[in-house]
């Protein structure tokens, strides 16, 4: 085997296309976990890229930060999608006349 500062595109990050798994998660810290669970269980990356000494990750924090960025992303999709489905909210018109609410719901 070679030497792992040797091994050609061990750095190079390839394109995730989003599963089933990864689209019903709920919270971020359930998309990261998942995203790392796939990344660290590819054969092929654990045979191009060393792992880290103390974690034994073979993902690095830049990549993890692609994950926060991807579940944002993929969070504004769906908001984006329901709102075309719920049509345009915006123009309906609502119980308070107008008037805004200042009360905040928390999930």
């Amino acid at each position: 085997m070679k030497k792992p500062a040797l091994r050609e595109k061990r750095s190079k990050s390839k394109v995730f296309n989003e599963t089933n798994w990864t689209k019903s998660s709920k919270t971020v810290g359930q998309y990261i976990f998942r995203r790392l669970s796939l990344d660290q269980s590819d054969k092929e990356l654990s045979r191009i890229r060393p792992r880290h000494c103390q974690s034994q990750l073979i993902v690095s924090s830049k990549e993890i930060d692609m994950y926060v960025s991807d579940y944002l992303n993929m969070v504004d999709r769906k908001k984006k999608e329901s709102t075309r489905q719920n049509g345009n909210w915006s123009k309906a018109r609502s119980s308070t006349n107008g008037k805004q609410s200042n009360v905040i719901a928390r999930c």
